[in-house]
């Protein structure tokens, strides 16, 4: 209105400004008025334009208001136009998580960084000391189609590449998974558990001595809740120098059940877990036992030494493990048969371990049926200061034998017995501090020193994404 006015007042400004002239030309009221009512029209006209100028500014201002209030969140969820990029999803827990929308392809980075420094004291013969990355690993996983998954991952510890788990898996099928490339046999529990939830900073002695890491080959792993079965066919490792010769081939398989699971027994976290294991093994060439004390480099305190005349190799392994709110027991027995031609006589080797785990905050530690392994402990009460939060704490021991000895074959490897105690801090459910103590007794064919008994001392600070 007030629009309206200013404009019909300049108007009458205007006349009255002319009327000198109009006056001089002795216009009549008629025409004055003719004039006037022309001049209100215009003014009308105008009024209006300016009416829609203004409800235009009004509605730019408002959309220019929403658009700088469009948070991060709204901008990703913006819907790409028919024929642009294919919908994402973007999450980041614990690394970052790139998927699409109906889930079929993905990529996700992972990692692990095991961070070691070892003290010995040493008896008969001089054991290294030293602080190392024990593990540096980085890897890529995903989903590759709707029936596919992938897994590539690399440890660069030592300053030196090497191949972990590098495979496709095929998961169309209902209860189970049919992988192929660079993997574990499926043989022996604790060999099968994640490096990132052992116990102790290194797997057992007998473990080491008589499993594989990673090997090139095809495995079939079927599970339910309560129980879990594998079975593969392989070669050699990924970083195997050729050599011109046939590559060793070897058959696994392995089974276990949660004996509590399957009765229907389950109370809380308990877990009666049973398992067993058999490998059959064809080597081209020589074959070879040998263990460390609980250490991830250095000298072997034990150790057949390459041997030939040899036809195959049978390792049968028995498996039992149990979970009781936040105690923890866990151990395995392994029996090698090595069959030999060209008048050599055969041998056998075995060796056991035994051991067990307190978390004294009353954590559980968690057991997967489909698997047949434990995995990872998640604090109650995480650690943070700010929080008032102390992570979880568990006390552990440990008893092992390892007999690489067998007289009537001519093969003198040593016997050795380790006894551990450690402690593990889980500050997360990614990083815990461990500390270990190994005292170690061997008998007078130990392959560094006759009767050669250190004590090691292991602390690690571990991390993975």
């Amino acid at each position: 209105m007030f629009k309206k006015t200013l404009l019909l007042s300049s108007a009458l400004a205007l006349i009255a400004a002319t009327s000198p002239a109009m006056a001089a030309d002795q216009m009549s009221m008629d025409e004055i008025q003719a004039q006037l009512q022309q001049l209100a029209s215009q003014v009308q006209s105008l009024s209006k334009v300016v009416e829609q100028q203004n409800k235009t500014i009004k509605k730019q201002a408002t959309e220019l208001e929403k658009q700088k209030h469009v948070s991060a969140e709204s901008i990703a969820n913006i819907q790409p136009s028919a024929g642009g990029l294919s919908d994402v999803k973007i999450s980041m827990k614990p690394s970052p998580k790139i998927e699409s929308a109906d889930g079929k392809y993905s990529f996700q980075p992972f990692g692990r960084v095991h961070l070691d420094s070892t003290q010995i004291h040493d008896d008969k013969f001089d054991h290294a000391n030293n602080s190392n990355f024990r593990r540096a690993r980085l890897g890529f996983k995903g989903n590759l189609g709707e029936d596919f998954k992938y897994k590539s991952e690399i440890d660069f510890a030592g300053e030196a590449v090497a191949f972990k788990e590098v495979t496709l898996t095929y998961t169309g099928l209902e209860n189970a998974d049919i992988k192929v490339g660079h993997q574990k046999p499926a043989f022996g529990m604790e060999q099968n558990t994640s490096s990132n939830y052992l116990l102790f900073t290194e797997r057992s002695a007998p473990t080491n001595a008589f499993t594989r890491d990673e090997e090139i080959g095809i495995n079939v792993l079927a599970g339910g809740s309560n129980w879990s079965l594998g079975a593969g066919v392989f070669n050699e490792d990924g970083g195997n120098a050729g050599t011109g010769e046939d590559e060793d081939v070897t058959f696994d398989v392995r089974g276990s059940v949660n004996v509590l699971g399957l009765a229907g027994n389950n109370v809380g976290d308990n877990v009666l877990h049973l398992g067993a294991g058999y490998s059959h093994r064809k080597p081209t060439g020589t074959v070879r036992f040998r263990a460390r004390p609980g250490t991830g480099d250095g000298a072997r305190q034990i150790d057949t030494g390459s041997f030939g005349a040899v036809d195959n190799v049978g390792v049968y392994n028995a498996e039992l493990a149990a979970v009781a709110g936040p105690l923890s027991f866990q151990g395995e027995y392994f029996m090698t048969d090595v069959n030999r031609s060209g008048g050599s006589m055969d041998a056998e080797f075995d060796g056991y371990y035994a051991q067990a785990g307190w978390l004294i905050t009353g954590e559980s530690r968690p057991y997967k049926g489909k698997t047949g392994n434990f995995s990872r402990v998640k604090p109650k009460s995480p650690f943070s200061l700010k929080e008032g939060g102390w992570g979880a704490w568990e006390v552990l021991a440990r008893y092992d034998n390892t007999d690489l000895n067998d007289v009537s074959a001519g093969i003198t490897g040593g016997e050795m017995d380790t006894t551990s105690v450690g402690v593990n801090w889980h500050l997360t459910d990614h990083i815990r501090l461990m500390a270990n103590v190994i005292d170690v007794d061997t008998n007078s064919n130990a392959a560094t020193a006759a009767n050669d008994d250190p004590t090691v001392y292991n602390v690690r600070a571990q991390w993975d994404f």
